[in-house]
């Protein structure tokens, strides 16, 4: 017994057992659902100790964001009143009982119709902009778009406007080893921070929770959000056949103040620096669009992003669209989709034939095989990258922001989501919607038993992609 402790392999077994269980205890405290649980074990248990390693580095979801100066972020209600609308009084008493009642009724909202009006329009803003910007992005590109932008910033800064400049470090990683364009911005009197820089994040285990929402805010009094990056590949001065199909909206109205809310904690975990939210001057409109804002992330107590989504999905009567890059959803989302088959829901998912991650492409492909079989449409886009998010539940209530349907989205990011009730806006996107469903390819599930193992197989580890 003793020549057998004394020899190397029992020290690297029980080191090795010793950090599976420390990193299960880990997990457990921070409530992942049981597919999520059982792909890290495995992957625990096939990598020693590597598996560690990539657990320290890209498993963490929820942290003890007091010991780390991050605010747990709380939206308050503009109105004690619910929405006089059935399915927004639910999701609402949703949100308030999470924290974030982000409820407003008093908003415009307006479909941006493809990239060219889009990157127009958020010049547009710029220019006219009296005393505030204070956009947040994910990527921000260093390409034509990128400098126009970036021009465009540092002329209203030099006007004495006060610009802020939020950028993720991983998205805008060119941008963050590269930071001239952004001096040029620094000189001219505006402000410019990267949200969790890589060896920073690295040290403290955050490097996977990465701030993928769009905030682009002017004057507190117009916002445009939605998936669109700062980059060629989503928004430019002219037609490239090659640009993304993605989606932008402007907003005007009380939701406002729940966005400049979650700026300015963003903005104080990455600086230091308190801002405050200063409500649009003059009258506010009486009557508009109900708008819902659900941010989601670490810096979030619940999961409200994803239990109002399954709330909205379990509440669908007729129909069901889904558009989104990467479809990777959770056991309970999937199960929610195959039971409104079931129950003679129409469910229509849209998504890129090959997106930009070949994994994400492999990861998703059970799900789609499993819905296909149930009775549920699915359509590939074979065009350009379609980049697109969102849901929209009988044709009356969509949600749309940044999040994707897949794990990372819903449980890792820091994303934010609209529920907006405006038959108008929801008219436009039908019909921005309707040439792509129809250039769409019809996805038929394969035959082949080898492929249909393989799907499984990753099937196991597609929950931390």
């Amino acid at each position: 017994m003793t020549v057998f402790i004394e020899h190397p392999t029992f020290w690297f077994y029980l080191i090795d057992i010793s950090l599976i269980i420390a990193t299960l205890l880990h997990m457990l405290y921070q409530r992942r659902s049981p597919q999520n649980l059982m792909a890290w074990t495995l992957t625990l248990l096939l990598l020693p100790f590597i598996g560690v390693v990539l657990y320290i580095i890209f498993g963490s979801r929820k942290l003890l964001y007091a010991k780390r100066r991050k605010a747990k972020i709380s939206l308050q209600p503009v109105s004690d009143l619910l929405p006089d609308q059935p399915f927004a009084q639910r999701i609402e008493r949703l949100l308030r009982a999470n924290q974030i009642a982000g409820s407003s009724n008093d908003n415009q909202v307006h479909l941006c119709q493809n990239g060219e009006a889009a990157f127009q329009h958020f010049l547009n803003l710029i220019e006219s902009t009296q005393r505030q910007i204070h956009l947040q992005t994910y990527i921000l590109e260093n390409d034509a778009t990128g400098r126009a932008i970036l021009e465009a910033l540092c002329r209203k800064a030099q006007e004495g406007v006060e610009v802020r400049l939020l950028l993720d470090a991983i998205g805008s990683f060119k941008l963050y080893l590269c930071r001239k364009p952004l001096k040029k911005l620094q000189q001219a009197g505006g402000q410019f921070a990267f949200f969790q820089p890589p060896l920073h994040s690295l040290l403290k285990s955050q490097i996977n929770l990465r701030n993928h929402r769009k905030i682009y805010l002017f004057d507190q009094q117009i916002l445009l959000t939605g998936g669109m990056n700062l980059s060629h590949d989503y928004l430019g001065a002219n037609p490239h056949e090659q640009r993304w199909q993605d989606l932008m909206i402007e907003i005007r109205g009380s939701s406002l103040i729940h966005y400049q809310n979650i700026f300015n904690e963003d903005w104080f975990y990455t600086t230091g620096e308190r801002l405050q939210t200063h409500p649009a001057s003059g009258p506010a409109p009486t009557t508009g669009e109900i708008v819902q804002v659900i941010p989601s992330g670490p810096d979030i107590d619940s999961d409200a992003l994803f239990e109002t989504l399954l709330q909205g999905i379990h509440m669908a009567q007729e129909e069901i669209e889904i558009v989104t890059p990467y479809f990777i959803p959770d056991s309970d989302i999937l199960n929610a989709l195959l039971i409104a088959v079931k129950r003679g829901v129409r469910v229509t998912l849209v998504s890129p034939h090959k997106s930009d991650h070949l994994l994400f492409d492999l990861g998703r492909s059970s799900y789609m095989r499993e819905l296909a079989e149930q009775g549920g449409e699915i359509l590939l886009y074979p065009h350009t990258m379609l980049h697109a998010k969102l849901v929209m539940i009988d044709r009356q209530n969509l949600f749309i922001g940044s999040a994707n349907l897949d794990y990372r989205s819903l449980f890792i990011n820091h994303e934010v989501v609209n529920c907006i009730y405006s038959p108008a806006l929801i008219k436009d996107i039908t019909s921005w919607l309707a040439p792509i469903k129809q250039a769409c390819i019809p996805y038929y599930p394969t035959q082949q038993k080898g492929r249909r193992l393989f799907e499984n197989l990753t099937r196991i580890f597609a929950p931390i992609l």
